[in-house]
């Protein structure tokens, strides 16, 4: 039977801060890696070895706590909190890696955020896939070095992809300390060597120096997936969810752009807005509407069985 590995990261406790506000606005990137007998070998010519899910972008930036102050504990959203992977029956490898980056709210506009946040996950599955080897032989020692090249890489991909997307005048005002980024605090892992078996909880820890000490209560759950027989609805609903919320995120993106634009390309963004509204958004949600009567069609015919224990959940 098909089990699912699901990561919950409940609880963010603030140690020590020192913002030069006064304050704390944290906020979490996490990331969770899985590798299995099909990343290993699917396609068989050019494998990906290493999976990742991370939450929807437009949560890239889901503030935490404001005004967050040394000796508080916050409970972190479920958009941001909660990360599962389904791993099949008969496979003989599952492993899972989670990775969560700690940041600082500040003032880096929206659209170089989100920039940063889709390079935080590509260029993490990329790390640890080149590294992959490497990690599954390493002592504890060795370990902790790998850990900390892949965190570097990492760290500068996501800091050269925020810094492309901003504008010139944007990088002017970064220069001239007019536009303050948002800082990132620091990163931590944890290995799940045996996923599919054990439940546990975790505590990551997060330091900058001796400024800021944070860490993060979480847990793994495990939960046995039985068939639905409407699954293929299922998965529609979901994709056309997605495909909604995609370009809701884009038009979210183009304001956020608007703001800080030249007056020159101001014009340029509305249009852009305009026509995503009327064109792309209608499309979207006219093909979710008919991809949830397809699944309330399936359930009329095709009553649930077994519904008590049925785990899968709809979006």
């Amino acid at each position: 039977m098909a089990i699912d590995s699901i990561i919950t990261l409940e609880r963010l406790r603030c140690t020590r801060e020192k913002d030069a506000s006064g304050h704390s606005e944290p906020y979490i990137w996490p990331a969770l890696l899985w590798i299995d007998d099909t990343t290993l070998s699917e396609p068989r010519d050019n494998p990906i070895l290493v999976g990742v899910i991370t939450p929807a972008l437009g949560t890239a930036r889901v503030v935490i706590k404001n005004d967050m102050r040394a000796g508080q504990t916050a409970d972190i959203p479920t958009s941001v909190g909660m990360l599962r992977v389904r791993f099949e029956d008969g496979l003989t490898i599952r492993r899972l890696i989670l990775a969560v980056a700690l940041w600082e709210e500040d003032e880096t506009p929206e659209a170089a955020m989100r920039a940063g946040f889709q390079a935080f996950s590509s260029e993490l599955r990329a790390a640890v896939a080149d590294n992959l080897f490497a990690l599954s032989l390493a002592s504890e020692e060795e370990l902790d070095s790998i850990i900390e090249t892949i965190k570097t890489r990492v760290k500068d991909r996501v800091k050269s992809a925020i810094e492309n997307s901003l504008t010139g005048w944007q990088k002017a005002r970064v220069f001239l300390g007019t536009l303050n980024l948002d800082d990132i605090i620091d990163s931590n892992f944890r290995n799940f060597p045996d996923p599919h078996v054990t439940p546990s909880t975790f505590t990551l820890a997060f330091r900058s120096g001796s400024s800021d000490i944070y860490e993060i209560q979480g847990n793994l759950q495990v939960r046995p997936v039985r068939v639905d027989r409407c699954q293929f609805q299922i998965n529609a609903v979901k994709a056309a969810q997605s495909a909604v919320d995609a370009v809701e995120e884009e038009i979210q993106g183009l304001q956020a752009e608007l703001q800080d634009a030249p007056p020159a390309q101001k014009p340029f963004i509305l249009s852009e807005i305009k026509r995503i509204r009327e064109e792309e958004l209608p499309i979207a949600i006219a093909a979710l509407e008919y991809a949830r009567r397809e699944l309330q069609r399936c359930r009329e015919l095709t009553p649930l069985v077994d519904t008590f224990e049925s785990v899968i959940t709809l979006v």
